[in-house]
């Protein structure tokens, strides 16, 4: 799929931002911060109430041993309107290649 994808960062958060995406009729939430590949730094991210609120959590280690912009949208194909996304991105590098990958440039 060739997705074209815009942004708009909502909030500066702890390691990143928060952000709007819209990738052609999907619209969904997208953390991505500098983290470990780690379930627990999601549980921290993400209010509980987005957890509670029934729409599906998607995470992602972001890192530089493959394609990024593969890693990106491939995630982004699987989900649904409304979704959120948590993209941990492993180092500064991988970090402003996503943000790249989502329409935001430095």
């Amino acid at each position: 799929m060739d997705l074209m994808i815009q942004s708009q960062v909502i909030q500066t958060i702890e390691g990143g931002v928060l952000m709007d995406v819209t990738a052609q009729d999907l619209h969904v939430k997208a953390y991505v911060v500098i983290a470990a590949a780690d379930i627990s730094v999601v549980e921290k991210l993400i209010p509980t109430s987005v957890f509670e609120s029934g729409v599906q959590v998607h995470v992602a280690a972001i890192d530089q041993s493959s394609d990024i912009t593969e890693q990106v949208v491939q995630i982004l194909e699987n989900m649904q309107p409304e979704d959120v996304v948590a993209y941990l991105c492993d180092s500064a590098v991988s970090y402003g290649e996503t943000l790249a990958v989502l329409g935001i440039r430095h």
